[in-house]
């Protein structure tokens, strides 16, 4: 067992410490290995040490995320209050979701206090930002499933991480649908509703005070329009005729429901609860969203918004000239 002094510091952190100090200075790391009489492969795995014990805290100031100009214009446009824009080095998806993840946990953090219901729908995006969460001292917090799952494994699987990741972080109870987000039927649907444990977890969900969630596109790596939940009739139409979709409910341009036989087999939050959350964190970007995120705002689905300043700067365009400006 590796010992620790009474700071809980072990000596390795002490010289990780040593080694960060001198480095961020303005020393190299040879002449570091030569003041402390270590070799300069140890001061570069000190330095990484430091930097995983939370040590070294790097902050970049991007004017980009600072663009007063546009985050008031996006505030006032939709009536949000609050936008956090983030400026990723790389166009990527993976990039962009990262970015998203990180000022999104941010946010949240920032916000979350003892016994709060917080709902979530699993995305790839919400996965980047419970991957980034740092632990919280929190007491009677909950965590609430607010969509049923894809029935795709590595997804399936991911999605139990993401809420091990809240759980550990916020010292919080968690509570899953357990069940399709899709299911065959409207009945079926119903029926699944009024088992106990569904019925407890769907109105714990409705009066959550913060619900995280992002949206779907309708491109071709859309998750859930592309899982074995959505027939290829469904697919087709949606391709055609929706925008994307809010917490599994597909919508048009316009905001309103697509296929409502799908929309009424559709397992989670409703479109009119999400909206009567207080806290509606939208965490999205990449073009392939712009469409689905303005009609998410146009209809109030969110009262908070983290997006990259790309997509952004499109959404802002858009709105000038829905508004015909």
């Amino acid at each position: 067992m590796v010992k620790k002094d009474r700071l809980g510091m072990t000596r390795r952190d002490h010289q990780s410490l040593d080694v960060a100090k001198l480095y961020y200075s303005g020393l190299s790391q040879s002449e570091i290995a030569n003041i402390l009489h270590v070799s300069r492969p140890n001061v570069s795995k000190l330095l990484t040490h430091a930097k995983a014990r939370g040590f070294v805290k790097i902050r970049i100031d991007d004017p980009r995320e600072q663009d007063r100009e546009l985050i008031d214009s996006l505030r006032s446009a939709f009536s949000l209050d609050e936008v956090r824009l983030v400026s990723p080095p790389r166009r990527r998806d993976i990039d962009i979701r990262k970015a998203l993840g990180q000022a999104g946990a941010d946010l949240f953090m920032g916000m979350v206090r003892d016994g709060d219901a917080i709902g979530v729908y699993w995305s790839r995006t919400i996965q980047a930002l419970t991957a980034s969460l740092q632990r919280k001292s929190l007491q009677r917090v909950d965590v609430v499933q607010v969509g049923g799952n894809l029935r795709m494994p590595s997804l399936d699987l991911s999605t139990l991480t993401s809420f091990r990741e809240l759980r550990e972080s916020l010292q919080a109870k968690v509570h899953m649908i357990g069940h399709p987000i899709v299911l065959e039927s409207a009945g079926a649907k119903l029926a699944i509703e009024r088992e106990e444990s569904v019925s407890r977890v769907m109105a714990l969900a409705r009066r959550a005070r913060i619900v995280l969630y992002s949206v779907g596109s309708v491109s071709s790596v859309a998750t859930l329009l592309h899982s074995p939940l959505i027939n290829e009739d469904e697919r087709e139409f949606l391709i055609e005729h929706s925008v994307g979709e809010i917490c599994a409910h597909f919508i048009d341009e316009d905001g309103r429901v697509c296929l409502p036989d799908l929309n009424n087999r559709t397992l989670g939050i409703s479109l009119p609860d999400l909206r009567r959350n207080e806290q509606k964190i939208l965490v999205a970007g990449g073009s392939d969203k712009l469409q689905v995120v303005y009609a998410a705002l146009l209809r109030g689905y969110a009262n908070r918004l983290v997006i990259d300043t790309v997509t952004a700067r499109k959404l802002h365009a858009l709105t000038k000239k829905k508004q015909g400006k």
